[in-house]
């Protein structure tokens, strides 16, 4: 009985052991990944959005600010299917992921003569 307890206890030590060796590797993968990405920010500030045309990476994000003072915007991406942001009230903000190289042209919903282009590249 106390050799199967000592062949156990090694056994679990081992695996314990390993895990715990892996564990640091696994966190400098996610650290390194995270650190490619980045956000760029557009500003929505007197029915434009600015900058109009923003150039990013693949994996990096774009978050629109609603910096108006009484008036509420959208992001648009027209497309089948389409994809829209909610209304953004004033200070409110919305974030995209761009996985793919392209260039995305996007609109204001409610007021569609608001333009902007997100050029996406390897």
């Amino acid at each position: 009985m106390k050799s199967g307890a000592i062949v156990a206890k090694a056994f679990f030590s081992s695996i314990v052991s390993s895990m715990l060796t892996a564990l640091p590797l696994i966190h400098i993968a996610a650290a390194s990944s995270a650190a490619v990405a980045a956000e760029h920010t557009v500003e929505i500030r007197n029915s434009k959005f600015q900058p109009q045309v923003v150039q990013i990476k693949v994996g990096d994000s774009v978050r629109w600010i609603n910096k108006e003072k009484r008036t509420s915007h959208s992001v648009l991406f027209p497309g089948n299917p389409s994809l829209e942001s909610y209304r953004l009230l004033p200070d409110e903000s919305w974030v995209r992921r761009f996985d793919r190289p392209e260039a995305f042209s996007y609109s204001c919903g409610p007021h569609p003569e608001m333009l902007g282009i997100i050029e996406v590249t390897e």
